[in-house]
């Protein structure tokens, strides 16, 4: 706040540099005062803004060292149709989760942080149920670029995936509720841009925009598994590579108070199998693998900075549009704490 007060205090001061000899108008000095009063008023107006989220788009900013930061996630998911390839939505048996997931950052370096994350999952179906681990992932962080007056924040981030949830020996009763994983490292590529933009001074926003590109391995599998299957079904899944692109917003009310938008694409590619499908009781191949996968989703939500360290922030995430997919809408809510 200082630094901005003084930057409308040198402008004034810089109004009685002239020559001597050359000394401006009455005019132009009447007219230089008022604008640095303008701007004076303007920084007064001014404030360092505090942000937790939006709830989706991740940080182009490097974690300074030695410091943490928690963030527990709580989704609470319905799915309740599937999209077509032509993009229909079709009503399914309601799939109901409770998703809580545990993210920590820490700094390490000026120019490296590191995250890890770990989760679970909770799956109800048509009278079944089933509670177990979800995926974990650790990554690193690399700064390209710090932000600046004119220019964005610009992080490198590399992430692997790993299969701590349930995918496969599932139990065929449960018609594959029970199943809380993807059974394949995968290995993903970030690149997230971020700027703090001052066009209101008493309103500043901040934009993000975060991509990513994963790569997974090959999966064996057997028996009834995430992907399909059944009871003598033994091979191997090929998962398609992904992409996801996430345009971040945030707008900031007062500094404690804070409305963020996320606008997200992802799109992956189709699924294989190679190996024994195995039959099903009616004597028929079983299912394994499928098609393309891709959806647009809107994530609005509100924030509330109870200082720079801590901040809350819920709302809500939902498809609107998508390709082979599940249609959803979930309750989210997460807190951040630095220390």
């Amino acid at each position: 706040m200082n630094k901005i007060w003084s930057l409308a205090l040198v402008s004034s001061f810089s109004l009685f540099a002239a020559s001597p000899q050359n000394p401006p108008s009455p005019e132009i000095v009447e007219e230089q005062l008022e604008d640095a009063e303008a701007e004076f008023q303007r920084a007064k107006k001014m404030f360092n803004p505090w942000y937790t989220g939006p709830l989706l788009a991740p940080s182009a900013h490097i974690l300074p060292p030695g410091m943490f930061v928690i963030e527990p996630y709580f989704f609470i998911t319905k799915n309740y149709a599937q999209f077509d390839e032509q993009g229909h939505a079709h009503r399914i048996p309601h799939l109901n989760q409770l998703n809580p997931l545990f993210i920590m950052q820490i700094g390490i370096l000026n120019w490296m942080d590191a995250v890890i994350s770990t989760q679970g999952l909770r799956n109800q179906q048509s009278g079944h149920s089933s509670t177990n681990w979800g995926d974990s992932s650790a990554s690193l962080g690399f700064g390209l670029l710090s932000e600046g007056p004119y220019r964005p924040a610009l992080l490198l981030s590399v992430k692997e995936s790993l299969p701590t949830g349930k995918y496969q020996h599932l139990n065929p009763k449960k018609n594959g509720v029970d199943a809380t994983g993807s059974g394949a490292y995968q290995t993903t590529l970030g690149l997230n841009i971020s700027k703090l933009i001052w066009w209101v001074a008493t309103h500043p926003m901040v934009f993000r925009l975060a991509q990513s590109w994963s790569l997974p391995a090959m999966v064996s599998v057997k028996e009834l598994n995430s992907y399909g299957g059944g009871e003598d079904t033994h091979g191997k899944v090929r998962l398609g590579h992904s992409y996801s692109v996430d345009l971040g917003y945030e707008f900031s009310f007062t500094q404690r108070w804070v409305l963020a938008l996320d606008f997200v694409y992802a799109y992956s590619q189709k699924t294989t199998f190679s190996g024994h499908k195995g039959y099903s009781a009616a004597g028929t191949p079983n299912v394994i693998g499928g098609p393309f996968r891709d959806e647009i989703s809107l994530a609005p939500a509100l924030e509330y900075n109870v200082n720079e360290y801590l901040g809350f922030i819920g709302g809500v995430w939902f498809s609107v549009w998508g390709r082979n997919s599940l249609d959803f809408v979930s309750g989210v809510f997460s807190f951040d704490y630095a220390f």
